[in-house]
């Protein structure tokens, strides 16, 4: 085989499949920037539940920076490092959110990455912030999964097999859940404690089945089930299950652009194993209901308008203890495109949040901007 500079001559057999390894890959590069102002009537903080959820009058939400290398068709890479404020601490913190190795095309539809990824469970979990449709994240997200959602050091297996009006597929992820770091010293009161200590926090394993349906070109329904099942922070399990539909019609069909609405509701069941942090005798276990209700109207390439209602059940224990939460909210995204790689943001936000019986009302001026470019 002829060797150039454009190839190195290394050719794998895997299950009877070719993978050439190129001497110049495709690189990469997006960079997202948020920041968000709020009015309320009490501390922004205290209905934050994501990490990177509005948490002061003035929040750098994230700077996130995303690199892409495609050695060829079978083989990439990806990287996202993000920049942040946090409601109480000095100074902007960094984080390494994502970075895996993924073959793709492979025999049979298979799919493999490696490495730290957000697993796909649910409407949002694996969705980066600059892909929300609201100023913060879900509910269920930060209640449920984790401050930054369920996040794993492990492996993936996706498969996905394509038919005449839609696929199915499935992913099914283990490994070690990724926790967010806490002051030494902190200090919580015990629903905050019973909050934190009931996310995964060691192995874990989860599953995502999905079918899609479209109908024609221009209707489209998605239905997906959710599992996860792991260790949790007493030191005993934490199981979710979980299924969402969504229904999505667009003015141009497959084609990009046009108006565009979608529709969709999501339900989360999670049962929670606990132990009294001063009597390892008093031992249970107490269940959770979570569900949402989202909708999205794309107007132009410009501007949309979304909605949306939450409910999660409280848990009323001695020993274990969460709040019940409702949240309904509507935002309106206006989007511009500067040029091929820089683009700008603006979202106006309207929160209602109810946790118990206290309430409150805020309103969210976020501004952004994002910076895409690709080489050879």
């Amino acid at each position: 085989m002829k060797l150039t500079t454009k190839t190195i001559g290394v050719m794998v057999a895997l299950q009877g499949l070719s993978l050439s390894v190129y001497a110049e890959p495709d690189f990469s590069i997006n960079i997202h920037g948020f920041a968000t102002g709020g009015l309320t009537d009490r501390d922004i903080g205290a209905v934050a539940v994501h990490e990177h959820d509005p948490n002061d009058d003035f929040t750098l939400q994230a700077v996130e920076v995303e690199l892409g290398v495609s050695v060829n068709e079978y083989i990439h890479g990806f990287i996202t490092g993000t920049a942040f404020t946090l409601e109480g601490s000095e100074g902007v913190e960094t984080e390494l959110e994502e970075a895996f190795i993924q073959l793709k095309n492979l025999p049979l539809g298979f799919e493999i990455r490696g490495g730290r990824y957000f697993n796909k469970i649910g409407f949002e979990n694996n969705v980066h912030l600059h892909g929300w449709d609201f100023v913060n994240s879900n509910l269920s997200t930060g209640v449920l999964l984790g401050e930054e959602g369920l996040r794993t050091d492990g492996v993936e297996l996706s498969w996905e097999k394509e038919y005449s009006s839609g696929a199915f597929g499935v992913s099914a992820s283990y490994g070690e859940a990724v926790l967010h770091g806490e002051e030494e010293g902190e200090e919580h009161d015990l629903a905050e404690e019973s909050l934190e200590l009931a996310f995964f926090s060691d192995d874990v394993f989860s599953v995502r089945p999905y079918v899609t349906y479209n109908k024609t070109d221009y209707f489209q329904h998605k239905l997906g089930v959710s599992a996860a099942t792991g260790d949790n922070g007493f030191g005993r399990d934490t199981n979710i299950l979980g299924a969402d539909y969504t229904f999505t019609w667009r003015e141009n069909g497959l084609e990009a652009g046009g108006k565009a609405a979608s529709v969709g509701v999501e339900y989360f069941y999670r049962d929670v194993e606990f132990v009294d942090e001063d009597d390892a005798s008093i031992t249970g276990d107490s269940s959770q209901n979570s569900f949402a209700v989202r909708s999205v109207y794309t107007f132009n390439e410009h501007w949309s308008v979304a909605a949306r209602y939450e409910y999660i059940d409280g848990v009323d224990g001695e020993s274990f203890t969460l709040e019940e939460r409702q949240r309904a909210s509507l935002a309106v995204t206006y989007r511009k495109e500067l040029n091929d790689h820089w683009g700008t943001h603006a979202r106006l936000q309207y929160n209602h949040d109810k946790i118990e019986d206290d309430r409150s009302n805020n309103v969210f001026l976020q501004l952004g901007f994002s910076f895409g470019a690709k080489t050879n």
